[in-house]
């Protein structure tokens, strides 16, 4: 008999408690701002704490936790108000971002830009939301990583990834709202893309400026019924 299937890997331990973690977090099963406890969940699930502490880990590098140490881990909850202070921030540093890929950016590097956009459309068009979230981050981080400046890098991941997070926890509450958020990602990469074909930096960078602009003054409507607007 011809092979037909590869083989599969075994899911490890880790990446099962991280997805069943984030799948709770999205439904609300557990709440913003809940306190997590590592010993009561290597409990519940028979494992041992240090594995808890790994998941946590990558959780919070996804922005759905946040450790602070000597005060332990708790879901992410942002406000309203939180939001939009990290808005004001992001626009102004990650149009500077798009700019300076777009003088750093090779053939291979806006290949690579291309086959992200690739995928992101491609599962707006499945309306897989979770699908979609993930590969426009992954565009929004490969432009960072082209700016050649670790720092803003690192300053637009810890700004930036926690949003999507809210993003993704709150879809249900205005699905409808989420859905033209897509739409609107989906048309602001094409033009991006295109600011780079033309060898236009500059353009990029006002292109990014605008849509952040838009997209803080959507926040309020959007998001309705998930964030607080008065602490």
């Amino acid at each position: 008999m011809a092979e037909t299937f590869q083989k599969i890997e075994p899911v490890s331990k880790k990446t099962r408690i991280v997805s069943l973690l984030q799948e709770a977090i999205i439904s609300g099963r557990i709440q913003a701002g809940e306190q997590i406890v590592e010993g009561k969940l290597a409990q519940q699930f028979g494992v041992g704490q240090g594995l808890i502490r790994e998941a946590l880990i990558e959780l919070e590098h996804h922005g759905f936790v946040q450790r602070t140490p000597f005060s332990g881990t708790q879901v992410s909850k942002l406000t309203l108000v939180d939001a939009q202070l990290i808005f004001d921030i992001r626009i102004e540093l990650e149009p500077l971002a798009v700019f300076l890929a777009g003088q750093n950016a090779a053939v291979t590097a806006a290949n690579e830009l291309k086959e992200l956009a690739e995928k992101t459309r491609a599962a707006c068009k499945a309306e897989d939301l979770d699908a979609f979230f993930e590969h426009h981050l992954s565009f929004r981080k490969k432009i960072w990583s082209l700016s050649g400046n670790r720092y803003l890098c690192q300053a637009l991941e810890r700004l930036v990834i926690p949003l999507y997070a809210l993003y993704l926890i709150r879809r249900s509450y205005s699905r409808e709202g989420i859905v033209q958020t897509v739409l609107d990602c989906v048309e602001h990469q094409d033009k991006i893309l295109a600011a780079y074909e033309h060898g236009d930096a500059e353009e990029a960078r006002g292109i990014a400026r605008d849509f952040l602009i838009k997209m803080k003054r959507y926040l309020g409507t959007r998001l309705v019924g998930s964030v607080d607007s008065d602490r």
